[in-house]
Formats: C-alpha cells, structure tokens, sequence
C-alpha cells in the first residue's frame, strides 16, 4: 500500500497567499478600467450633447438659457424666450445622468466668454 503525502499548513497558506495576490492584481486592475470606460462614455455622451445643442441654436437661432436646459433639446421649451424654430427633438432620448449618476451640468452663458459650459461630474459627489 502507498501513501500519498499531503499538503503541510505552509504549502496551504503560501497556495492561498498567491491565490489572493493575483486576485487582488485583477480586481486593481479591473477597477481602473472601469473608471476610465467611465470617463469616455461621458466624453462620449458630451460629444452628443454639443451636436444637439448646435442643431438647436440653428434652428432656433441662440442656445437654451439656463432655465430652460438641456430639456429644451427634448421638448419645445415654455419658458421665456420660446424660440419660434424649434424643430425638435434633437435627442432620441431624455438627456440621463453621467456615467457616475449624476446630471450633466449646462450652463448659458458658459465662461469666458463661451456660450454655455456642459460638463460631467467626473466621478465628484
């Protein structure tokens, strides 16, 4: 009859400290790519974004003041000034939050002389 020889506590704990490690270097690794997917679908979305708010200011001849929003892009606005040219919707869909949930922010005027500012949260609270 043979004996088989079994695994020491060494052997175990040195298997499960490797085991551990690389799982701790995957999940490392896995959650920066997710942030940074985070980040280009949001670049992404704000691309869209401008391209509406262009085909806006187009048709109705300025860009959605403040109040009226990016829900402008959406519905005829009924907020003061309502633009005559509204041809919408320029976007399929309501505008949703950023990739970290929150809402996209839009601003009329933007600084610097800029004519509206649209920006993510990056990841903020």
């Amino acid at each position: 009859m043979r004996v088989l020889p079994g695994w020491t506590i060494a052997e175990v704990l040195i298997s499960m400290a490797i085991v551990f490690t690389l799982t701790g270097t995957v999940g490392y690794v896995g959650a920066s790519q997710v942030e940074r997917a985070r980040h280009v679908a949001a670049e992404s979305q704000l691309r869209i974004l401008e391209i509406a708010l262009e085909s806006y200011a187009l048709d109705c001849g300025d860009y959605p003041t403040t109040e009226q929003g990016l829900r402008a892009l959406i519905e005829a606005p009924v907020l003061v000034p309502v633009p005559a040219g509204w041809r919408g919707p320029y976007l399929r869909r309501p505008v949703a939050t950023d990739p970290w949930g929150a809402p996209y922010r839009y601003q009329r005027p933007g600084p610097a002389g800029q004519p509206y500012l649209l920006q993510h949260s990056g990841g903020a609270p």
